[in-house]
Protein backbone atom coordinates (compact mmCIF):
# COMPACT_ATOMS: atom_id res chain seq x y z
CA UNK A 1 0.00 0.00 0.00
CA UNK A 2 3.04 2.34 1.11
CA UNK A 3 4.49 1.22 -2.36
CA UNK A 4 1.59 2.49 -4.49
CA UNK A 5 0.74 6.13 -2.40
CA UNK A 6 4.25 6.64 -2.86
CA UNK A 7 3.93 5.66 -7.20
CA UNK A 8 0.19 7.80 -7.09
CA UNK A 9 2.55 10.45 -5.49
CA UNK A 10 5.46 10.43 -8.05
CA UNK A 11 3.29 10.34 -10.94
CA UNK A 12 1.04 13.02 -9.22
CA UNK A 13 4.13 15.22 -8.97
CA UNK A 14 5.30 14.95 -12.39
CA UNK A 15 1.86 16.14 -13.81
CA UNK A 16 2.12 19.11 -11.77
CA UNK A 17 5.89 19.24 -13.48
CA UNK A 18 5.14 19.09 -16.80
CA UNK A 19 1.31 20.29 -17.53
CA UNK A 20 0.73 23.74 -19.09
CA UNK A 21 -1.96 24.41 -16.72
CA UNK A 22 -1.47 25.97 -13.76
CA UNK A 23 -1.37 23.81 -10.61
CA UNK A 24 -2.31 25.90 -7.62
CA UNK A 25 -3.47 24.48 -3.92
CA UNK A 26 -4.79 26.89 -1.17
CA UNK A 27 -5.96 26.09 2.26
CA UNK A 28 -9.40 27.51 4.08
CA UNK A 29 -7.43 30.98 4.83
CA UNK A 30 -7.43 31.10 1.44
CA UNK A 31 -3.12 31.04 1.20
CA UNK A 32 -1.40 28.70 -1.31
CA UNK A 33 0.33 25.97 -0.21
CA UNK A 34 0.93 24.25 -3.66
CA UNK A 35 2.39 26.21 -6.79
CA UNK A 36 3.82 24.49 -9.54
CA UNK A 37 6.15 25.92 -12.76
CA UNK A 38 3.07 26.03 -14.76
CA UNK A 39 1.58 28.93 -12.14
CA UNK A 40 5.32 30.54 -11.71
CA UNK A 41 5.40 30.79 -15.88
CA UNK A 42 1.88 32.45 -16.10
CA UNK A 43 1.48 34.26 -13.33
CA UNK A 44 5.25 35.38 -12.74
CA UNK A 45 5.67 34.76 -9.27
CA UNK A 46 7.70 31.80 -8.14
CA UNK A 47 7.43 29.11 -5.74
CA UNK A 48 9.12 31.08 -2.99
CA UNK A 49 7.01 34.17 -3.74
CA UNK A 50 3.71 32.14 -3.39
CA UNK A 51 4.31 29.67 -0.94
CA UNK A 52 2.33 30.82 2.67
CA UNK A 53 0.98 34.06 0.64
CA UNK A 54 -2.67 35.13 -0.04
CA UNK A 55 -4.11 33.91 -3.59
CA UNK A 56 -5.73 38.14 -3.38
CA UNK A 57 -1.67 38.35 -5.22
CA UNK A 58 -2.82 36.71 -8.55
CA UNK A 59 -6.73 37.80 -8.12
CA UNK A 60 -7.86 41.13 -9.97
CA UNK A 61 -9.33 43.77 -7.02
CA UNK A 62 -12.67 44.24 -8.30
CA UNK A 63 -12.83 40.10 -7.73
CA UNK A 64 -11.49 39.74 -4.37
CA UNK A 65 -14.32 40.27 -2.14
CA UNK A 66 -16.19 37.72 -3.86
CA UNK A 67 -13.15 35.40 -3.50
CA UNK A 68 -13.30 35.66 0.05
CA UNK A 69 -17.49 35.17 0.65
CA UNK A 70 -17.13 32.43 -1.41
CA UNK A 71 -14.23 30.86 0.88
CA UNK A 72 -16.49 31.87 4.04
CA UNK A 73 -19.28 30.20 2.41
CA UNK A 74 -18.23 26.45 1.82
CA UNK A 75 -15.65 26.69 4.71
CA UNK A 76 -19.41 27.23 6.78
CA UNK A 77 -21.14 24.55 5.15
CA UNK A 78 -22.56 26.60 2.44
CA UNK A 79 -22.91 25.42 -1.35
CA UNK A 80 -20.23 25.11 -3.51
CA UNK A 81 -20.56 27.42 -6.71
CA UNK A 82 -18.16 26.73 -8.96
CA UNK A 83 -16.82 23.92 -7.68
CA UNK A 84 -16.51 21.45 -10.48
CA UNK A 85 -17.17 23.63 -13.19
CA UNK A 86 -15.47 25.75 -15.49
CA UNK A 87 -15.30 29.65 -14.86
CA UNK A 88 -13.90 32.24 -17.59
CA UNK A 89 -12.28 34.86 -15.36
CA UNK A 90 -9.08 37.43 -15.09
CA UNK A 91 -6.14 37.17 -13.39
CA UNK A 92 -3.11 39.10 -12.68
CA UNK A 93 0.43 39.19 -13.42
CA UNK A 94 3.36 39.97 -11.11
CA UNK A 95 4.15 43.14 -13.28
CA UNK A 96 -0.04 44.17 -12.23
CA UNK A 97 -1.34 43.20 -15.79
CA UNK A 98 -4.58 41.42 -15.96
CA UNK A 99 -5.31 38.21 -18.65
CA UNK A 100 -8.21 35.79 -19.75
CA UNK A 101 -8.18 32.62 -17.44
CA UNK A 102 -10.26 29.41 -17.38
CA UNK A 103 -10.44 27.84 -13.82
CA UNK A 104 -11.40 24.57 -12.95
CA UNK A 105 -12.14 24.54 -8.98
CA UNK A 106 -11.75 21.31 -6.40
CA UNK A 107 -12.29 21.10 -3.19
CA UNK A 108 -11.32 18.21 0.03
CA UNK A 109 -10.86 17.87 3.87
CA UNK A 110 -7.64 16.59 5.24
CA UNK A 111 -7.35 16.66 9.09
CA UNK A 112 -10.64 18.30 9.28
CA UNK A 113 -10.03 21.21 7.21
CA UNK A 114 -10.79 22.16 4.17
CA UNK A 115 -8.57 22.74 1.32
CA UNK A 116 -9.14 23.78 -2.48
CA UNK A 117 -7.09 23.26 -5.66
CA UNK A 118 -7.40 25.18 -9.12
CA UNK A 119 -6.43 24.33 -12.58
CA UNK A 120 -5.70 27.80 -14.26
CA UNK A 121 -5.37 27.64 -18.27
CA UNK A 122 -4.34 31.12 -19.52
CA UNK A 123 -6.23 31.26 -22.66
CA UNK A 124 -5.58 35.09 -24.27
CA UNK A 125 -4.72 33.30 -27.43
CA UNK A 126 -8.34 31.93 -27.53
CA UNK A 127 -9.62 34.84 -26.52
CA UNK A 128 -7.44 36.92 -29.39
CA UNK A 129 -8.58 34.51 -32.01
CA UNK A 130 -12.10 34.91 -30.50
CA UNK A 131 -12.26 38.46 -30.80
CA UNK A 132 -10.76 38.15 -34.47
CA UNK A 133 -13.03 35.78 -35.56
CA UNK A 134 -16.15 37.86 -34.19
CA UNK A 135 -14.56 40.95 -35.77
CA UNK A 136 -13.86 39.16 -39.06
CA UNK A 137 -17.30 38.33 -38.80
CA UNK A 138 -18.56 41.60 -38.15
CA UNK A 139 -16.37 42.94 -40.72
CA UNK A 140 -17.74 40.74 -43.56
CA UNK A 141 -21.32 41.06 -42.73
CA UNK A 142 -21.05 44.63 -42.88
CA UNK A 143 -19.29 44.55 -46.23
CA UNK A 144 -22.21 41.81 -47.67
CA UNK A 145 -24.74 44.02 -46.17
CA UNK A 146 -23.61 47.08 -47.64
CA UNK A 147 -22.03 46.27 -50.95
CA UNK A 148 -23.27 47.47 -53.69
CA UNK A 149 -22.70 44.32 -55.56
CA UNK A 150 -24.99 40.86 -54.66
CA UNK A 151 -23.54 38.29 -52.73
CA UNK A 152 -24.53 34.70 -52.72
CA UNK A 153 -23.03 31.99 -51.50
CA UNK A 154 -24.39 28.01 -52.26
CA UNK A 155 -23.14 24.80 -50.86
CA UNK A 156 -21.90 21.55 -53.05
CA UNK A 157 -25.20 20.72 -54.80
CA UNK A 158 -25.66 24.61 -55.65
CA UNK A 159 -28.70 25.96 -52.80
CA UNK A 160 -28.23 28.90 -51.49
CA UNK A 161 -26.61 29.32 -48.07
CA UNK A 162 -26.36 33.23 -48.11
CA UNK A 163 -28.02 36.31 -49.92
CA UNK A 164 -27.22 39.57 -48.84
CA UNK A 165 -29.20 43.05 -49.46
CA UNK A 166 -28.22 43.87 -53.15
CA UNK A 167 -28.82 40.32 -54.51
CA UNK A 168 -32.75 41.38 -53.18
CA UNK A 169 -32.07 44.52 -55.06
CA UNK A 170 -30.52 42.95 -58.14
CA UNK A 171 -33.12 39.50 -58.37
CA UNK A 172 -36.17 40.52 -56.55
CA UNK A 173 -36.52 37.92 -53.89
CA UNK A 174 -35.86 38.80 -50.13
CA UNK A 175 -33.62 36.50 -48.20
CA UNK A 176 -36.51 34.83 -46.66
CA UNK A 177 -37.33 33.59 -50.15
CA UNK A 178 -33.89 32.98 -52.16
CA UNK A 179 -32.11 31.33 -48.82
CA UNK A 180 -32.66 27.38 -49.07
CA UNK A 181 -33.41 27.31 -52.75
CA UNK A 182 -31.55 26.08 -55.63
CA UNK A 183 -29.36 28.60 -57.49
CA UNK A 184 -31.38 27.82 -60.67
CA UNK A 185 -33.58 30.42 -59.60
CA UNK A 186 -31.73 32.72 -60.78
CA UNK A 187 -30.43 31.58 -63.65
CA UNK A 188 -32.57 31.40 -67.06
CA UNK A 189 -33.78 28.74 -68.99
CA UNK A 190 -31.08 28.74 -71.96
CA UNK A 191 -28.38 28.30 -69.46
CA UNK A 192 -29.74 26.47 -66.74
CA UNK A 193 -28.08 22.90 -68.10
CA UNK A 194 -24.67 24.47 -68.48
CA UNK A 195 -24.77 25.96 -64.97
CA UNK A 196 -25.89 22.12 -63.38
CA UNK A 197 -22.94 20.79 -65.30
CA UNK A 198 -20.74 23.17 -63.79
CA UNK A 199 -21.53 22.59 -60.54
CA UNK A 200 -21.56 18.95 -60.94
CA UNK A 201 -17.68 18.76 -62.48
CA UNK A 202 -16.53 21.02 -59.69
CA UNK A 203 -18.21 18.98 -57.50
CA UNK A 204 -16.58 16.14 -58.27
CA UNK A 205 -13.25 18.05 -58.41
CA UNK A 206 -13.15 18.69 -62.09
CA UNK A 207 -11.50 21.96 -63.64
CA UNK A 208 -13.91 24.91 -62.54
CA UNK A 209 -13.37 26.91 -65.73
CA UNK A 210 -14.87 30.28 -65.29
CA UNK A 211 -13.65 30.38 -61.34
CA UNK A 212 -11.45 33.13 -60.84
CA UNK A 213 -12.96 34.87 -63.88
CA UNK A 214 -15.44 38.04 -64.59
CA UNK A 215 -17.80 37.35 -67.13
CA UNK A 216 -20.62 38.93 -68.48
CA UNK A 217 -24.23 37.20 -68.91
CA UNK A 218 -27.64 37.57 -67.85
CA UNK A 219 -30.02 36.56 -64.63
CA UNK A 220 -33.03 35.89 -64.22
CA UNK A 221 -35.07 38.78 -62.08
CA UNK A 222 -38.44 37.57 -59.40
CA UNK A 223 -40.51 39.02 -62.24
CA UNK A 224 -39.51 36.95 -64.98
CA UNK A 225 -37.57 39.76 -67.27
CA UNK A 226 -33.50 38.94 -67.84
CA UNK A 227 -31.11 41.56 -66.22
CA UNK A 228 -27.26 41.79 -67.70
CA UNK A 229 -24.67 40.94 -65.37
CA UNK A 230 -21.09 40.67 -64.35
CA UNK A 231 -20.29 37.75 -62.30
CA UNK A 232 -16.97 36.78 -60.50
CA UNK A 233 -17.55 33.03 -58.96
CA UNK A 234 -15.05 31.74 -56.35
CA UNK A 235 -14.89 28.02 -55.04
CA UNK A 236 -13.64 26.56 -51.94
CA UNK A 237 -13.41 23.67 -49.51
CA UNK A 238 -14.03 23.22 -45.78
CA UNK A 239 -12.77 19.90 -44.60
CA UNK A 240 -14.11 17.77 -47.74
CA UNK A 241 -17.01 20.33 -48.08
CA UNK A 242 -17.41 22.32 -51.48
CA UNK A 243 -18.98 25.66 -51.62
CA UNK A 244 -19.53 28.02 -53.72
CA UNK A 245 -19.71 31.95 -53.82
CA UNK A 246 -20.51 34.71 -56.19
CA UNK A 247 -20.07 38.38 -56.72
CA UNK A 248 -23.13 39.71 -59.06
CA UNK A 249 -22.83 43.69 -60.45
CA UNK A 250 -26.16 44.85 -62.06
CA UNK A 251 -24.80 46.33 -65.45
CA UNK A 252 -28.10 47.65 -67.04
CA UNK A 253 -27.06 51.47 -66.34
CA UNK A 254 -23.67 50.45 -68.02
CA UNK A 255 -25.43 48.35 -71.16
CA UNK A 256 -27.24 51.05 -71.67
CA UNK A 257 -24.50 53.70 -71.68
CA UNK A 258 -22.67 51.47 -73.69
CA UNK A 259 -25.70 51.35 -76.87
CA UNK A 260 -25.38 55.47 -76.29
CA UNK A 261 -21.96 55.07 -76.53
CA UNK A 262 -22.33 52.95 -79.55
CA UNK A 263 -24.64 55.22 -81.01
CA UNK A 264 -23.10 58.41 -80.37
CA UNK A 265 -19.61 56.38 -81.80
CA UNK A 266 -21.42 55.89 -84.69
CA UNK A 267 -22.37 59.41 -85.28
CA UNK A 268 -19.26 60.64 -84.54
CA UNK A 269 -17.20 58.67 -87.39
CA UNK A 270 -20.21 59.82 -89.79
CA UNK A 271 -19.10 63.70 -88.53
CA UNK A 272 -15.52 62.70 -89.08
CA UNK A 273 -16.08 61.55 -92.65
CA UNK A 274 -18.17 64.63 -93.42
CA UNK A 275 -15.01 67.05 -91.52
CA UNK A 276 -12.44 64.96 -93.07
CA UNK A 277 -14.13 66.06 -96.39
CA UNK A 278 -14.54 69.31 -95.29
CA UNK A 279 -10.85 69.74 -94.22
CA UNK A 280 -9.68 68.14 -97.68
CA UNK A 281 -11.83 70.65 -99.24
CA UNK A 282 -10.10 73.36 -97.05
CA UNK A 283 -7.10 72.35 -97.10
CA UNK A 284 -7.81 72.31 -101.22
CA UNK A 285 -8.92 76.18 -100.94
CA UNK A 286 -5.65 77.23 -98.83
CA UNK A 287 -3.40 75.90 -100.95
CA UNK A 288 -5.15 77.54 -103.83
CA UNK A 289 -5.14 81.11 -101.85
CA UNK A 290 -1.46 80.41 -100.30
CA UNK A 291 -0.23 80.24 -104.42
CA UNK A 292 -2.39 83.31 -105.00
CA UNK A 293 -1.03 85.20 -101.80
CA UNK A 294 2.69 84.04 -102.76
CA UNK A 295 2.07 85.63 -106.49
CA UNK A 296 0.82 88.68 -104.87
CA UNK A 297 3.71 88.79 -102.68
CA UNK A 298 5.92 89.54 -105.56
CA UNK A 299 3.79 92.59 -106.03
CA UNK A 300 3.56 93.95 -102.80
CA UNK A 301 7.01 95.06 -100.01
CA UNK A 302 7.84 92.18 -98.16
CA UNK A 303 7.25 93.92 -94.57
CA UNK A 304 3.56 95.23 -96.52
CA UNK A 305 2.73 91.86 -97.25
CA UNK A 306 3.36 90.52 -94.10
CA UNK A 307 1.82 93.19 -91.79
CA UNK A 308 -1.36 92.49 -94.10
CA UNK A 309 -1.64 88.89 -93.90
CA UNK A 310 -0.91 88.81 -90.53
CA UNK A 311 -3.57 91.84 -89.84
CA UNK A 312 -1.60 94.87 -88.11
CA UNK A 313 -2.67 96.90 -90.88
CA UNK A 314 -5.86 97.90 -92.76
CA UNK A 315 -6.49 98.08 -96.39
CA UNK A 316 -7.46 101.50 -96.98
CA UNK A 317 -7.01 104.97 -98.01
CA UNK A 318 -4.66 106.41 -95.17
CA UNK A 319 -1.50 108.13 -95.03
CA UNK A 320 0.88 109.73 -92.07
CA UNK A 321 3.80 112.05 -91.81
CA UNK A 322 7.08 109.91 -90.47
CA UNK A 323 11.19 110.42 -90.72
CA UNK A 324 12.25 108.41 -93.30
CA UNK A 325 15.87 107.51 -94.90
CA UNK A 326 15.09 107.27 -98.84
CA UNK A 327 16.99 105.59 -101.29
CA UNK A 328 17.68 105.99 -105.21
CA UNK A 329 19.66 104.05 -107.86
CA UNK A 330 19.80 103.57 -111.30
CA UNK A 331 21.75 102.27 -113.96
CA UNK A 332 24.41 104.70 -115.70
CA UNK A 333 23.78 105.00 -119.73
CA UNK A 334 20.94 102.22 -119.50
CA UNK A 335 18.84 104.14 -122.29
CA UNK A 336 21.58 104.08 -124.50
CA UNK A 337 22.14 100.08 -123.88
CA UNK A 338 18.34 99.52 -125.10
CA UNK A 339 19.51 100.52 -128.14
CA UNK A 340 22.85 98.33 -128.15
CA UNK A 341 21.80 95.56 -126.47
CA UNK A 342 19.26 92.92 -127.57
CA UNK A 343 15.65 93.43 -125.53
CA UNK A 344 16.36 89.05 -124.47
CA UNK A 345 19.67 89.72 -123.19
CA UNK A 346 19.23 93.07 -121.69
CA UNK A 347 16.00 91.73 -120.44
CA UNK A 348 17.63 88.72 -118.51
CA UNK A 349 20.69 91.56 -117.17
CA UNK A 350 18.46 93.78 -115.97
CA UNK A 351 15.96 91.20 -114.09
CA UNK A 352 19.25 89.41 -112.38
CA UNK A 353 20.93 92.85 -111.52
CA UNK A 354 17.60 93.65 -109.65
CA UNK A 355 16.92 90.56 -108.21
CA UNK A 356 20.41 90.58 -106.44
CA UNK A 357 19.93 94.48 -105.52
CA UNK A 358 16.35 93.49 -103.75
CA UNK A 359 18.09 90.30 -101.48
CA UNK A 360 20.07 92.68 -100.25
CA UNK A 361 17.32 95.26 -99.57
CA UNK A 362 15.40 92.62 -97.71
CA UNK A 363 18.38 91.56 -96.12
CA UNK A 364 18.78 94.95 -94.56
CA UNK A 365 15.09 95.58 -93.70
CA UNK A 366 14.45 97.92 -96.34
CA UNK A 367 11.03 98.20 -97.75
CA UNK A 368 11.27 98.43 -101.54
CA UNK A 369 9.04 100.73 -102.99
CA UNK A 370 9.02 100.80 -106.70
CA UNK A 371 10.85 99.68 -109.91
CA UNK A 372 11.16 102.28 -112.74
CA UNK A 373 12.76 100.84 -115.25
CA UNK A 374 16.28 100.24 -114.30
CA UNK A 375 15.83 102.62 -111.18
CA UNK A 376 15.07 101.03 -107.89
CA UNK A 377 13.27 103.25 -105.17
CA UNK A 378 13.91 101.80 -101.27
CA UNK A 379 12.96 103.25 -97.74
CA UNK A 380 13.74 103.00 -94.19
CA UNK A 381 11.66 103.37 -91.12
CA UNK A 382 8.33 102.22 -92.04
CA UNK A 383 5.95 99.69 -92.04
CA UNK A 384 8.93 98.44 -89.40
CA UNK A 385 11.57 100.96 -87.62
CA UNK A 386 14.56 100.74 -85.56
CA UNK A 387 14.51 103.99 -84.50
CA UNK A 388 16.07 107.06 -87.10
CA UNK A 389 19.77 106.26 -86.84
CA UNK A 390 19.61 102.73 -86.83
CA UNK A 391 17.29 103.09 -90.01
CA UNK A 392 19.79 105.25 -91.62
CA UNK A 393 22.81 103.68 -91.24
CA UNK A 394 21.17 99.75 -92.48
CA UNK A 395 20.10 102.08 -95.93
CA UNK A 396 23.70 103.21 -96.09
CA UNK A 397 24.97 99.47 -95.30
CA UNK A 398 22.92 98.31 -97.72
CA UNK A 399 24.15 101.03 -100.70
CA UNK A 400 27.64 99.90 -99.75
CA UNK A 401 26.94 96.02 -100.04
CA UNK A 402 25.14 96.73 -103.27
CA UNK A 403 28.19 98.81 -104.58
CA UNK A 404 30.77 95.72 -103.68
CA UNK A 405 27.85 93.25 -105.30
CA UNK A 406 28.02 95.39 -108.52
CA UNK A 407 31.76 94.67 -108.92
CA UNK A 408 31.40 91.17 -109.12
CA UNK A 409 28.42 91.62 -111.35
CA UNK A 410 30.53 92.86 -113.89
CA UNK A 411 32.02 89.84 -115.13
CA UNK A 412 28.52 88.17 -114.99
CA UNK A 413 27.24 90.75 -117.82
CA UNK A 414 29.87 90.32 -119.43
CA UNK A 415 29.31 86.80 -119.52
CA UNK A 416 25.15 87.55 -120.46
CA UNK A 417 26.42 89.53 -123.62
CA UNK A 418 26.38 93.12 -122.24
CA UNK A 419 30.19 94.30 -122.86
CA UNK A 420 29.16 97.47 -121.36
CA UNK A 421 30.55 97.78 -117.87
CA UNK A 422 27.86 97.69 -115.17
CA UNK A 423 28.12 101.20 -113.23
CA UNK A 424 25.35 103.30 -110.63
CA UNK A 425 24.91 106.00 -108.91
CA UNK A 426 23.09 106.09 -105.55
CA UNK A 427 21.43 108.55 -103.46
CA UNK A 428 19.99 108.59 -100.00
CA UNK A 429 18.19 111.24 -97.73
CA UNK A 430 16.66 111.63 -94.12
CA UNK A 431 13.44 113.20 -93.59
CA UNK A 432 9.89 113.40 -93.01
CA UNK A 433 7.48 112.45 -95.88
CA UNK A 434 4.17 111.11 -96.23
CA UNK A 435 3.59 107.35 -96.07
CA UNK A 436 0.56 105.51 -96.53
CA UNK A 437 -1.79 103.74 -99.28
CA UNK A 438 -2.37 106.09 -102.20
CA UNK A 439 -4.81 105.50 -104.65
CA UNK A 440 -8.48 105.17 -105.37
CA UNK A 441 -11.01 102.44 -103.53
CA UNK A 442 -10.51 99.87 -106.24
CA UNK A 443 -6.59 100.32 -106.41
CA UNK A 444 -3.87 101.22 -103.88
CA UNK A 445 -0.33 101.77 -103.80
CA UNK A 446 1.40 101.77 -100.40
CA UNK A 447 4.38 104.62 -101.04
CA UNK A 448 5.81 107.68 -99.69
CA UNK A 449 5.76 111.68 -100.90
CA UNK A 450 7.29 115.12 -100.13
CA UNK A 451 10.02 116.63 -100.71
CA UNK A 452 12.42 114.78 -99.15
CA UNK A 453 11.67 111.83 -101.34
CA UNK A 454 12.41 114.24 -104.31
CA UNK A 455 15.80 115.76 -102.32
CA UNK A 456 17.10 111.36 -102.60
CA UNK A 457 16.38 111.60 -106.37
CA UNK A 458 18.39 114.16 -106.74
CA UNK A 459 20.77 113.33 -105.07
CA UNK A 460 20.98 110.29 -106.96
CA UNK A 461 20.74 112.17 -110.68
CA UNK A 462 23.77 114.30 -109.33
CA UNK A 463 25.98 111.46 -107.75
CA UNK A 464 28.64 110.55 -109.96
CA UNK A 465 29.70 107.07 -111.05
CA UNK A 466 29.94 104.21 -109.46
CA UNK A 467 28.88 107.06 -106.13
CA UNK A 468 26.49 106.68 -103.12
CA UNK A 469 25.74 110.74 -102.31
CA UNK A 470 24.20 111.34 -99.26
CA UNK A 471 22.19 114.39 -97.60
CA UNK A 472 23.89 116.25 -94.55
CA UNK A 473 20.76 115.10 -92.69
CA UNK A 474 21.61 111.16 -93.09
CA UNK A 475 25.59 112.36 -93.07
CA UNK A 476 24.53 113.28 -89.12
CA UNK A 477 22.80 110.19 -88.38
CA UNK A 478 25.52 107.54 -89.61
CA UNK A 479 28.84 109.77 -89.49
CA UNK A 480 29.99 107.62 -86.48
CA UNK A 481 29.74 104.05 -88.34
CA UNK A 482 30.54 105.22 -91.98
CA UNK A 483 33.36 107.36 -93.08
CA UNK A 484 32.61 109.87 -95.81
CA UNK A 485 33.85 112.86 -97.27
CA UNK A 486 32.11 116.70 -98.27
CA UNK A 487 31.23 116.69 -101.42
CA UNK A 488 29.42 119.77 -103.53
CA UNK A 489 26.40 122.08 -102.42
CA UNK A 490 23.49 121.48 -104.44
CA UNK A 491 20.11 123.08 -105.08
CA UNK A 492 16.89 121.48 -105.20
CA UNK A 493 13.84 122.96 -106.22
CA UNK A 494 11.58 123.46 -103.77
CA UNK A 495 14.30 124.01 -101.14
CA UNK A 496 15.32 127.88 -100.98
CA UNK A 497 19.03 126.56 -99.33
CA UNK A 498 21.85 125.23 -101.16
CA UNK A 499 22.12 121.59 -99.76
CA UNK A 500 25.38 120.08 -98.07
CA UNK A 501 26.47 116.50 -99.86
CA UNK A 502 29.05 113.46 -99.04
CA UNK A 503 30.42 111.06 -100.65
CA UNK A 504 30.36 107.52 -98.80
CA UNK A 505 33.34 105.93 -98.66
CA UNK A 506 32.80 102.22 -96.48
CA UNK A 507 32.26 101.62 -92.93
CA UNK A 508 34.60 102.73 -90.38
CA UNK A 509 35.66 99.49 -89.41
CA UNK A 510 36.04 98.03 -92.73
CA UNK A 511 38.72 100.42 -93.67
CA UNK A 512 40.54 99.74 -90.38
CA UNK A 513 40.64 96.27 -91.28
CA UNK A 514 41.20 96.88 -95.10
CA UNK A 515 44.49 99.01 -94.06
CA UNK A 516 46.34 95.55 -93.30
CA UNK A 517 44.41 94.03 -96.13
CA UNK A 518 45.19 94.44 -99.72
CA UNK A 519 42.09 93.18 -102.16
CA UNK A 520 41.78 93.98 -105.55
CA UNK A 521 39.65 91.90 -108.21
CA UNK A 522 39.92 92.33 -112.26
CA UNK A 523 39.21 90.17 -115.26
CA UNK A 524 42.61 87.97 -115.50
CA UNK A 525 43.94 89.75 -112.17
CA UNK A 526 43.39 89.16 -108.35
CA UNK A 527 44.86 90.17 -105.38
CA UNK A 528 44.32 89.14 -101.66
CA UNK A 529 46.76 89.92 -98.82
CA UNK A 530 45.89 89.14 -95.76
CA UNK A 531 48.94 90.63 -93.45
CA UNK A 532 47.75 89.32 -89.54
CA UNK A 533 47.75 85.71 -90.84
CA UNK A 534 51.35 85.83 -92.85
CA UNK A 535 54.03 84.16 -90.97
CA UNK A 536 57.82 85.29 -92.02
CA UNK A 537 58.62 82.71 -93.92
CA UNK A 538 55.18 83.26 -96.32
CA UNK A 539 55.90 86.91 -96.09
CA UNK A 540 58.87 86.02 -97.96
CA UNK A 541 57.76 83.95 -100.72
CA UNK A 542 54.80 86.19 -101.16
CA UNK A 543 57.32 88.96 -101.92
CA UNK A 544 59.26 86.21 -104.12
CA UNK A 545 55.31 85.93 -106.10
CA UNK A 546 54.95 89.89 -106.38
CA UNK A 547 58.50 90.43 -107.85
CA UNK A 548 58.22 88.45 -110.60
CA UNK A 549 54.54 89.05 -111.13
CA UNK A 550 55.49 93.07 -111.07
CA UNK A 551 58.19 91.91 -113.74
CA UNK A 552 55.68 90.54 -115.91
CA UNK A 553 53.12 93.59 -115.72
CA UNK A 554 55.75 95.72 -117.20
CA UNK A 555 53.33 97.78 -119.95
CA UNK A 556 56.19 98.42 -122.08
CA UNK A 557 56.89 94.91 -122.61
CA UNK A 558 54.44 94.16 -124.63
CA UNK A 559 53.84 90.95 -127.20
Amino acid sequence: MRKRTQNSSSHLKAIASTTTDALIAIDEAGNVISWNPAAESIFGYSTEDMIGQSLHAIIPERYQKAHDRGLERVNGGGQHHVIGHAATLAGRRKDGSEFPIELTLSTWKSGGRNHYGGIIRDISERVRMEDELRTSEARTRAITETANDGIITADSDGFILSWNKAAATIFGYGPDEAVGQSLTLIVPEQFKSAHERGIERVSGGGAPHVMGKTVELSGLHKKGHLIPVELSLSTWLIGEERYFGGIIRDITERKKNELKLEAQRKKLQTRARSLKKLNEEVKSKNEQLQGLSNKLAKYLSRQVYKNIFEGKSDVKIESYRKKLTVFFSDIQGFTELTDRVESEVLTGALNKYLNEMSKIALDHGGTIDKYIGDAIMIFFGDPETLGEREDAIACVRMAIDMKKKLAEMRREWDVLGVTRPLHVRMGINTGYCTVGNFGSEERLDYTIVGGSVNLASRLESAADVDEILISEDTFSLIKDVIACKPRDKIRVKGIAYPIMTYSVIDLIETIKQEQEHIKANLKGFSLNVDFDKLNYSDKLYAREMLLKAIAKLDPTDAD
